[in-house]
């Protein structure tokens, strides 16, 4: 057997024991309960991710409810996501298979520059060396809520943070038993049609154990000709109360998901047909099996009250892309559609991955303060192969350009001293992450490896003044890290981190109880930031380059009218860059304005939330070029706007059962709009989702 097979399955099992090896002092820790009852202590950051939480989180922050995404009408994840000012989304594929997410301007393919999180722990397939979400093992029915995090976060979640970090709240294990049946069936305005069918059962088989299992599979074709899709995901979760306050948590997935991908357009063949796929041969394939366990303990120490929280997870992922690629004289080797395919090339990954993280809180009180400790670790072991393999059409010989792997031990260590003075409302949070990346890079046919080490310290500093009951005022600043991705690696020994200071400065203004507003200033200053080079399929460093803006968010409830709600987002973004050829120019796909809002209305005999989105013109390359390439590659991306009509019933009977009933417009107008090419594709147009109308029915009992 393979060492990295023997290392994963080791792994497999650590993941499952490791999390009950509590250290003995935690174990004995239960010795005045009675205070456990008054105080309980949280380590997290992010708390539970629940919306009250954000009240007085020192960072901008937004938690999209159970009851926001039930309203939304968003088709996938991608959809949802385009509710929070400072989100922009390239919903390539209409199901959310493959999001391409970007936090204040952060845009990298396959929402490479921010954390994306799955119940706390990382959702990406190499939390370091591999931060692109090329494969996204979850879907929207199986999220509760989301919790997107843009500052604040850097010392606890680290790392690839630089653009915030998304938690992905799983629909919790219920207390009494139930089971959920869903079904939703999506229709394109070109006639093509997907179903989403999802199932859940669980709750407690015992007063102390929960068990749940979740299925979720997704099928028949998005909006575009060649876009056949299967996606099947389950989950089985269990909850054990040890003992009054130790918990245990255990989470077993696997995910399959196969899709055929339509590639992007040129600006003819776009102009012609939008719905049309001039690549017949491309394709998504990916697979994943999960495992993840996390121990919780409130303790009392002599009558210091904290918390013992210990997270481990380990995963065994594949994916492939297979695309037709030209060796034609084409610039671009994709966008020349009198140049047909040579070669069928295609990028097999696979990954072994697992890592653990022990966390301890304590706290400290005095007369007229507080001391809250937190320190914490974690260590994460991956094993990447990379290998791109072409296909030669014509003499049906198979070559294998690359074959890398990537081996990376990684350990991080960091402690944090939240100091609340109780009678001014000020609470001072500093904190130091330290983060050494150890990676050996393998190039196979070569027959070289080399050795690359990252060590960097991240300090961080929150405020929060609590003024009054209704305004809370905050500002932090933060270092943020990024490591070598295996994409750029070249074997030279010298790969550095991308870094970058972020600030923030903000307040949130809370008038009654549905009247609320936030305001927030930000920037970012990145070092040696990576920019892909569509043209030359090659990665960019482009230096230095500055984010800055401002995020404006507002909630409104008419005391008169308590069935309305208003709800009204705004992002300002400047982005620069600050070296180079291209210096003084805005970075690519950077709208400088977008706008997102939704207004939600429960009549008697149904609830109606009409919502949208809209985004300001932007480049699609450094250079910042106007005019339209005849292949689409490059030039400005107009602006667009985009409106979400949903109406939905639930109906409660007698017996507890409840009958959810939906009907849902996205893309109301059926307005045109695109991106340009993406990851695999990366030349000419790429169509956006077209009008579709949904229809979803929930039955719980």
């Amino acid at each position: 057997m393979h060492n990295s097979e023997k290392t994963f399955k080791r792994a497999i099992l650590s993941a499952a024991v490791v999390a009950t090896c509590i250290p003995s002092w935690v174990i004995a820790a239960d010795a005045k309960d009675e205070n456990l009852e008054e105080v309980t202590v949280t380590g997290s950051l992010l708390g539970e991710s629940l919306p009250e939480e954000v009240t007085l989180y020192p960072g901008n922050r937004s938690v999209l409810s159970a009851e926001q995404l039930r309203k939304s009408a968003s088709l996938s994840l991608d959809g949802a996501l385009q509710q929070v000012p400072g989100v922009k989304v390239q919903d390539e594929t209409g199901t959310g298979v493959l999001p391409n997410v970007a936090v204040r301007g952060m845009n990298a393919s396959r929402s490479g520059y921010t954390q994306f999180l799955l119940d706390g722990v990382p959702l990406t397939l190499a939390p370091y060396g591999h931060t692109g979400q090329s494969l996204f093992p979850t879907a929207l029915k199986s999220i509760e809520r989301i919790d997107i995090v843009r500052g604040g976060a850097a010392v606890q979640y680290g790392p690839n943070n630089v653009a915030g970090v998304i938690n992905l709240v799983s629909k919790p294990v219920p207390q009494e038993y139930e089971t959920s049946l869903e079904e939703k069936v999506t229709t394109f305005s070109g006639g093509n049609t997907l179903t989403d069918t999802y199932v859940r059962t669980g709750g407690n088989l015992t007063d102390s154990f929960a068990l749940q299992m979740e299925g979720n599979v997704i099928a028949g074709d998005s909006f575009r000709d060649h876009s056949d899709t299967r996606v099947e995901n389950w989950v089985l979760k269990s909850r054990w109360d040890i003992a009054e306050h130790k918990r245990l948590d255990l989470n077993i997935q696997h995910y399959d998901a196969d899709t055929e991908m339509p590639g992007a357009l040129t600006t003819a063949a776009y102009q012609q047909n939008r719905d049309q796929s001039q690549r017949p041969n491309d394709r998504f394939l990916g697979d994943t099996k999960r495992l993840s366990a996390r121990y919780n303990q409130q303790f009392d120490l002599a009558g210091t009250v904290g918390e013992f929280d210990w997270t481990s997870f380990a995963h065994k992922s594949r994916r492939n892309f297979q695309w037709d690629f030209s060796t034609a004289p084409s610039a671009d080797h994709w966008a020349d559609p009198d140049a047909p395919a040579t070669h069928l090339r295609s990028s097999p990954r696979k990954f072994l991955v697992w890592g653990t993280e022990p966390r301890a809180s304590v706290l400290l009180q005095g007369d007229n303060s507080e001391h809250k400790v937190t320190i914490g670790s974690r260590f994460v072991r991956e094993n990447i192969g990379y290998r791109l393999e072409q296909l030669d059409l014509a003499s049906d010989l198979l070559a294998v350009p690359r074959d890398w792997i990537l081996d990376t031990s990684a350990a991080a260590f960091y402690l944090s001293d939240e100091f609340r003075l109780s009678q001014t409302g000020l609470t001072v949070t500093p904190g130091l992450r330290y983060e050494q990346v150890d990676m050996r890079f393998t190039d196979a046919n070569a027959g070289t490896a080399t050795d690359n080490t990252v060590k960097e310290l991240l300090p961080g500093l929150t405020v929060g003044y609590e003024s009054s009951e209704n305004l809370f005022v905050y500002a932090n600043s933060q270092r943020s890290l990024r490591a070598p991705q295996i994409a750029v690696i070249r074997g030279t020994g010298e790969e550095g981190a991308e870094l970058s200071w972020n600030y923030e400065i903000g307040a949130r203004f809370h008038a009654s109880t549905g009247t609320s507003i936030s305001a927030s200033t930000y920037r970012i200053d990145f070092e040696d930031q990576l920019l892909y080079n569509s043209s030359l399929q090659s990665f960019d460093n482009i230096g230095e380059t500055r984010h800055q803006g401002i995020e404006l968010e507002g909630r409104y409830t008419p005391a008169a009218l308590p069935e309305l709600k208003l709800h009204l987002g705004y992002n300002y973004l400047d982005s620069e860059q600050m070296q180079g050829a291209n210096k003084g120019k805005e970075l690519p796909y950077s709208s400088r304005h977008q706008l997102v809002w939704d207004a939600d209305y429960s009549f008697a005999i149904a609830d109606v939330t009409l919502s949208g989105f809209y985004y300001s013109s932007a480049y699609s390359d450094a250079a910042n070029t106007a005019t339209e390439s005849a292949s689409g590659t490059t030039g400005k991306l107009p602006s667009f706007v985009v409106w979400n009509l949903q109406v939905s019933k639930t109906f409660d009977q007698e017996n507890g059962n409840a009958l959810y009933t939906g009907l849902s417009l996205n893309n109301l107008l059926d307005r045109e709009y695109y991106f340009r090419g993406i990851d695999v594709s990366p030349s000419g147009r790429y169509p956006a989702p077209p009008r579709s109308a949904a229809v979803e029915v929930k039955y719980t009992f």
